[in-house]
This record gives C-alpha cells, sequence and structure tokens, in this order.
C-alpha cells in the first residue's frame, strides 16, 4: 500500500478536527486518540500538523470538512486504499469523549457516503 500524499494527510487532518470539534469543543481526549494513533504510523505526522492548525485557528467545522472532502474527492483513487485506516480513526476519535453522539456520527456518515458515490463533474 502506497501512503497517502501530503495533501490527503493535511485533508484528513481537517476531517479529524471537523470531528472532533462539530460538538462543540475539541476535547483533551480525543487529541490523545490521535497521538496513540500517529505514534502508531509516523508516516501521518502531516495529518496531526494540518489538525493542530485548524485547532488553534478555531475553525468553523462546518466550513473545513466540505473543504477538506473536496480533496478526497479529487483524489480518489489514490486515496480509496487508505479510507478504512481513515475511517478507523474518525470512529475512534468519536468515541473517544462520551461515545459517538449525533452531530459525530452524521459526519461520519457523510464521510463514508461521499468517499462511497461517484464523483460527478458538470462542464461548465
Amino acid at each position: 500500500m502506497d501512503l497517502p500524499n501530503k495533501e490527503l494527510q493535511e485533508a484528513f487532518g481537517k476531517v479529524a478536527y471537523a470531528l472532533a470539534k462539530i460538538d462543540g469543543k475539541v476535547q483533551q481526549v480525543e487529541i490523545d486518540v490521535l497521538h496513540k494513533v500517529i505514534a502508531e504510523n509516523e508516516w501521518a505526522n502531516e495529518v496531526l500538523s494540518s489538525f493542530n492548525k485548524e485547532t488553534q485557528l478555531d475553525e468553523d467545522p462546518n466550513k473545513i470538512f466540505p473543504k477538506a472532502m473536496r480533496i478526497f474527492r479529487e483524489n480518489n483513487n489514490e486515496a480509496a486504499q487508505h479510507y478504512p485506516f481513515f475511517i478507523d480513526l474518525l470512529e475512534k476519535i468519536a468515541e473517544a469523549h462520551d461515545g459517538i453522539v449525533p452531530e459525530e456520527q452524521k459526519l461520519i456518515d457523510l464521510f463514508k457516503d461521499t468517499l462511497q458515490g461517484p464523483v460527478i463533474r458538470i462542464k461548465t
């Protein structure tokens, strides 16, 4: 399996941030889960860097998520092999603080649905 490129790692860091923030606040236990997974997968340092950047900027998760998903859709062929890892990490982050709340489940489902569906491009 090829490693995800830097752009995909950054996009996933944004998705992970959006998930952690969607219920109002990024919790330390969610950050701890991300750190643990990154420590076990050193290639994913850019995911953590992107997550940290968005946390510092305190970005709106409802604005960050669609932008990140566009990158996944544009790189679908390369990204597809990493979806199981990404989905597993999202679920671990969501479960870390009081289980998966409806807002988090909605974001995870949207992540899954967006990536499984075909990308339709309209000619202009």
